[in-house]
């Protein structure tokens, strides 16, 4: 059999990605059809694909009674044992204008943190949203930005609450077990849980289309640098959707006014076209003002989804 170059492996990964983000729980059968690729191949490549794909993830929306809360902070020593020990909380250390990140479940009084220096923004975090990929070139990609780079006219905010989420206590359970991969097999989760397996289908049926997003690296998560930037903007769907064409995942969430991308390149040549676009996209006026930091570590490690 005639080996295929990395680029065509690369399409293939993506026609996978592709019908993964269509239906998250889509049986790999389904997929060999829908691509027609081989079974085996399809079985295969989803395994290869764990580094190279994100998820698919439950990002649910906050509610009066469930939301967290993120820390843009500077202190002395982000790696400092004793921030490290800070219990359900997920942290980004970070070289730029903060140099940690938290996002907890609970209230944190980070003013009492050890080497605490400022605080840059603090907030209830909104749903984090998921660009999906659509073309694997980033110069391709840069073009389409640029013509969707005109004045915005109509003012739009990315965060949403609803009223309530009416899971019970198991079904909340099989939220911090799917959450970073629904697709991961139930069966031992469930007994572990004690959880019959109609429940589990009954929570699956649950869970809408728009709260289960999935994330793609063409050339593998660990291959790229991330940057934050944070944006004062009151435009921030339009925002998300120039931004959202790079040719790998990109990451939002928004707390108030403000709204966090968390974007991927490969080289300091992307790096540098990316910037100059956004200083673009000021004087458009998509945003008054913006700060950005470099994501050098996280805990739980190489947790991209925040």
């Amino acid at each position: 059999m005639a080996q295929i170059s990395a680029r065509e492996k690369v399409e293939k990964y993506f026609k996978i990605y592709e019908q993964i983000y269509e239906d998250p729980f889509v049986a790999r059968s389904k997929i060999a059809k829908n691509t027609g690729m081989a079974y085996n191949t399809v079985k295969r490549y989803l395994t290869e694909m764990e580094d190279f794909m994100v998820g698919p993830v439950i990002c649910v929306y906050p509610t009066q009674d469930y939301h967290e809360y993120v820390y843009f902070l500077q202190v002395e020593n982000p790696l400092s044992e004793n921030i490290r020990k800070l219990s359900s909380v997920t942290m980004y250390m970070a070289m730029g204008s903060w140099n940690l990140l938290l996002v907890s479940n609970t209230s944190i009084d980070y003013s009492k943190l050890e080497g605490y220096q400022k605080c840059i923004l603090q907030g209830i975090k909104g749903a984090t949203f998921l660009s999906r990929v659509k073309m694997l070139d980033f110069e391709e990609s840069m073009k389409k930005m640029h013509e969707m780079l005109h004045s915005p006219d109509r003012k739009s905010f990315l965060s949403s609450k609803i009223p309530s989420i009416s899971w019970e206590d198991s079904e909340w359970a099989l939220y911090h077990e799917f959450k970073y991969n629904v697709r991961t097999p139930p069966a031992p989760i469930l007994e572990r849980l004690k959880i019959p397996q109609n429940k589990y289908k009954k929570w699956v049926s649950s869970l809408s289309g728009d709260l289960i997003q999935v994330g793609f690296y063409p050339l593998g998560v660990n291959k790229y640098n991330k940057v934050d930037f944070l944006f004062e903007s009151e435009y921030q769907k339009q925002v998300t959707d120039i931004l959202g064409m790079l040719p790998s995942t990109s990451v939002f969430f928004s707390v108030g006014q403000y709204l966090l991308a968390r974007l991927s390149f490969l080289t300091r040549e992307e790096m540098e076209e990316l910037y100059t676009f956004i200083y673009n996209m000021k004087r458009q006026g998509f945003f008054t003002d913006f700060s950005s930091a470099v994501t050098t570590e996280s805990c739980p490690q190489n947790l991209l989804v925040l």
